[in-house]
Order: structure tokens, then C-alpha cells, then sequence
């Protein structure tokens, strides 16, 4: 007997280690997800994300049908050509159909791009999820995130925005082997000035039911297409020009937590009451293996409807190049003065344009010499604030002596 309890002694410590092994990671999964949701909206407690009680509504219902006022064209109906005309040009948005038929994520969808297929090639990558206060990134290990798309009935769930996982050197640069540019955004001028330098431009997003984006317009006057692996995705857009104390209402910028499910539910509605017919905002649905186009300019906000998966990216064409231009010398100073010398011998063309657009337009100031003058006022302004800064800092220190 003494021999039989000798060998079960090691039987209960495995069995007792196993125990306190799965204690230990169910402890980090709920303190890594505590901790990203106090990150990414330090402005309610982690125990008020299901204060509303969203997550018992039928969306669809509580929602209503979508105007669905958008042209859907296939791609095999359509040439890249007749695109520029029918839809750049005008700047008018579309939802496309086919150009998802020969991706491997979308047709091995449910092995390769479903939330347990990506889990189980990339569980142990940190991704981003949201940014803290600071505009820090917040991010967590996938497999802690599909778990917790899951289990969570939160009003506005955490929502995978990556735009590193193409990186080079990143464990998810395979995922880019899954899918292709569509033909019609193939041009993208902001590659010239190559990949380390040019904005954040593309994004893996994993979107648990009821997350979404708020309402915006995309940076720098570039153009977008979204394209839906998997899901619902519902959206509204409104035409550029519209006044954002229209598509953001007071009441809604009011709130502490403003998510796209707030408004939404709660104050489209309004928003909607009283627009003229040429500002009616565009209403649609779309679901997997649909690409939607966003010219520049477009003010946008998307509700995931269902657990979905999509990709999407922002680009600048020839058409786009001139509102792209001008938004660039202000926001990406720098930037732009190395794109200005490519274009100088890749597009002589778009540097004319470039040329056309610098000062008030009148020939008197060249491209470089506008982008210089920024860079000086702005560099003026730095070292007149470090001033300031010391000074403040000497007259204390002399008031102590």
C-alpha cells in the first residue's frame, strides 16, 4: 500500500501543478484584458462598458432597413478606365463586387481568415486594439482577443485596427500573400517615397459585433476601399463639405464615450432631420466578398453587425493627387519634400501640378521654397517656445535664490 501511495504522489502534484498553471493564465487573460479596456477608454470604468445593455438588441431591428442609395457594379463589368470616369472623377462612392473571388482569404476564408483560423497561425502576436490617452498604441495577444469576441457583451467592444501586420520583419507578413491590390486602386503615388516613410496606409481589422469606427473623414484627402472577409459591416457616409457640427451633434460630442453604436442607435435620427436632398447621406449594407469605395473628403462611420473580418487601405491616384498634395505640405511637411523630388523624375507631370499649387498659386513661389518656409516657421516656433520654457524656468530658479 505504501508503494501504491508513493505512486500516485506524483499523479496529484502534475494534476495539482495543471491546476495552478490554468489558474495563472486565466488571471492574465482577464488582467490583459482589464488593462487594455482601462487603456483604450479611460474616460468610463471597465465594469460600465455594458452599461446600456446594447448587446441584447436585434441590430437589424433596432436599426431599420438601409436606404442602400449606392451603385454596385462587378468587376467584370466595369474596366479600371471606365472606374476613373464613373467613380473617381466624380467622386462618387461605390460598393464592387468580385474582386474578392481569387483571394485565398476569402476563398480558404474559414480555414485561413476566420478568427480561430487567424488565432491559430498568429494566437501569440500582440495587436492593436485601441490607443491610450497618449495616442499610444494598446494592444493584445490575439488569442486572448478572439476569446474575448467570444465572450463579450460589451456596448462598444475593443476592435483590431492593425496597421503593422504587413511590416517587414512582422510574424503576420504572410497574411499579405492572401490577398491583392484590386485593379482599380492599383496606382497609390504615396509608394514612391517608399514603405518606412509614407503614412499609416493599411489596415488587418477584426471587428466583434456592435464595434465599429466613428465617424471621420480619412487623413490627408486620401481615397479608401474596404473589402469584407467575413460579417456585416452597416455604413452611412455624407458628401464632403458637410459641416461636422451636422454629422457629429453636440449631444453626441457631449458624452464622454462617443462610439459608433451611440450613434447610431441614439442620434442618426436627428441628423438626418432637415438635410436637403443634395446632402442626403449615403445609407448601405454590405457583406462578405464586397468592396466598398470612399473617395477622399467623404465623411464616414461603419457599425460592425456581425463578427467580421475585412481589410482595408487608403491610397492616392492621379485624380486624387492635387487635394492629396495640398493636405500633405501641411501635415507631412517633411514627407512631402522627398515625394516632391520623385515626382520630379517619376511624374514630371504631377510635379507641374505640384508647382501650380505652391503660395497662392500665382508662380511667384516654387513647391520647395513653400515646403521650406514651413519647415523654418515651424522650426522658428520650437525654438521660440524652448525659449520661453528656459526663461520661465531661470526666473524660478531665481525667485528661490
Amino acid at each position: 500500500r505504501a508503494q501504491q501511495d508513493k505512486a500516485r504522489a506524483p499523479e496529484e502534484d502534475e494534476s495539482s501543478s495543471s491546476d495552478e498553471s490554468s489558474v495563472d493564465l486565466e488571471e492574465e487573460y482577464r488582467e490583459k484584458l482589464r488593462k487594455a479596456k482601462r487603456a483604450a477608454r479611460s474616460e468610463i470604468k471597465v465594469s460600465e462598458w455594458g452599461q446600456y445593455n446594447f448587446a441584447s438588441l436585434d441590430l437589424d431591428k433596432a436599426l431599420g432597413p438601409p436606404a442602400n442609395n449606392i451603385e454596385r457594379i462587378h468587376c467584370k463589368d466595369v474596366s479600371p478606365e471606365e472606374f476613373v470616369q464613373r467613380f473617381e472623377l466624380p467622386a462618387k462612392p461605390c460598393i464592387i463586387r468580385g474582386l474578392l473571388d481569387e483571394w485565398p482569404a476569402y476563398k480558404e476564408g474559414k480555414s485561413k481568415w476566420s478568427f480561430q483560423g487567424l488565432q491559430d497561425r498568429f494566437g501569440d502576436v500582440r495587436l492593436k486594439c485601441g490607443e491610450d490617452d497618449d495616442g499610444y498604441k494598446v494592444k493584445l495577444r490575439l488569442d486572448h482577443f478572439v476569446r474575448y469576441v467570444e465572450e463579450q457583451k460589451d456596448d462598444a467592444p475593443l476592435y483590431i485596427f492593425d496597421a503593422d501586420f504587413g511590416d517587414e520583419g512582422k510574424p503576420t507578413i504572410p497574411l499579405l500573400d492572401d490577398f491583392s491590390m484590386p485593379p482599380y486602386f492599383a496606382e497609390d503615388l504615396y509608394s514612391l517615397v517608399g514603405e518606412k516613410r509614407r503614412p499609416p496606409y493599411r489596415w488587418m481589422l477584426l471587428g466583434p459585433k456592435r464595434s465599429g469606427s466613428s465617424m471621420h473623414i480619412d487623413p490627408l484627402a486620401t481615397s479608401a476601399w474596404n473589402s469584407i472577409i467575413s460579417g456585416r459591416k452597416r455604413w452611412v457616409l455624407f458628401p464632403p463639405g458637410m459641416p461636422k457640427s451636422v454629422v457629429k451633434p453636440k449631444a453626441w460630442m457631449d458624452k464622454p464615450d462617443r462610439e459608433a453604436i451611440d450613434w447610431f442607435l441614439l442620434h442618426y435620427k436627428d441628423v438626418k432631420k432637415g438635410l436637403p436632398s443634395h446632402e442626403e447621406p449615403i445609407e448601405l449594407e454590405m457583406g462578405a466578398g464586397e468592396t466598398i469605395y470612399v473617395p477622399g473628403g467623404w465623411w464616414h462611420t461603419v457599425l460592425n453587425l456581425e463578427d467580421s473580418v475585412a481589410v482595408t487601405q487608403n491610397f492616392c491616384s492621379t485624380t486624387s493627387f492635387p487635394a492629396v498634395w495640398q493636405d500633405s505640405v501641411t501635415g507631412r511637411t517633411k514627407l512631402s519634400r522627398s515625394w516632391l523630388k520623385v515626382l520630379q523624375t517619376t511624374r514630371p507631370d504631377l510635379y507641374t501640378i505640384a508647382q501650380s499649387l505652391a503660395g497662392s498659386g500665382d508662380g511667384r513661389t516654387t513647391a520647395e521654397e513653400e515646403l521650406d518656409s514651413i519647415v523654418k516657421d515651424r522650426r522658428e516656433k520650437k525654438e521660440k517656445k524652448k525659449a520661453k520654457k528656459r526663461a520661465r524656468k531661470d526666473a524660478k530658479k531665481s525667485s528661490r535664490d
